[in-house]
């Protein structure tokens, strides 16, 4: 995925995106492991919750970084060239996370879907054309989408300083995700170039057919 021209978009079948193989699977299974594994041993649930307790300024430093978390999800995106798993990848991370004890629960699971839903609905109305861009918008939209939900799940909404500063906020998120995403497809490809199994294209854009790297 070098080019935003690369892949032909005219023949795409958004079926293609929701469907998994076992490859698909345990790549996103394995890495919403990782990712579970480095937020419970850092203690992120925790953290969190002491960034939000700090009021608008948290909120903020909580954007710029919120992105950060799902560099491995996209980068499974890039590997497996399959948009839903993004939403494979972080349920596994919610559902360890919520296992392992932390503070947020079953909400994890919405706080997890809900940014997620909104990075496949970048992709599949990009139609996989974009290349690097793709994933920087894609990341750009989950990022502040995460935003969103953490301030809507503990009422930061109503410690903001204004409406404004939480538009701001999201914004902040956006830009930040942009990078995050663009970290995410070049950490797809170091871990192409290392050997993990990946596509060469989107099944749904290549009429299902399955084309190794």
């Amino acid at each position: 995925m070098a080019g935003s021209n690369m892949f032909s978009s005219s023949s795409y079948q958004i079926k293609q995106d929701f469907k998994l193989d076992t490859m698909d699977i345990v790549v996103a299974v394995l890495l919403g492991v990782i990712q579970a594994a480095i937020e419970v041993f850092a203690m992120l649930g925790f953290l969190e919750r002491t960034f939000w307790a700090m009021g608008p300024y948290g909120f903020l430093f909580y954007a710029a970084y919120n992105g950060m978390t799902w560099i491995l999800f996209y980068a499974g995106v890039y590997l497996r060239k399959r948009a839903c798993i993004v939403m494979l990848a972080v349920a596994v991370t919610a559902l360890v996370r919520w296992f392992a004890g932390d503070p947020d629960g079953p909400i994890l699971l919405f706080h997890a879907l809900f940014p997620a839903t909104f990075g496949v609905m970048v992709i599949v109305m990009m139609r996989w054309q974009g290349g690097k861009l793709l994933f920087a918008l894609a990341a750009a939209i989950t990022a502040a989408a995460n935003q969103f939900s953490a301030l809507l799940l503990i009422g930061g909404f109503q410690i903001m300083e204004s409406f404004m500063w939480a538009i701001f906020t999201h914004l902040f998120a956006a830009i930040w995700g942009l990078l995050w995403g663009l970290a995410a497809w070049y950490l797809g490809k170091a871990l192409e170039h290392a050997g993990v199994p990946s596509l060469d294209k989107p099944p749904a854009i290549s009429g299902g057919q399955i084309n190794h790297a």
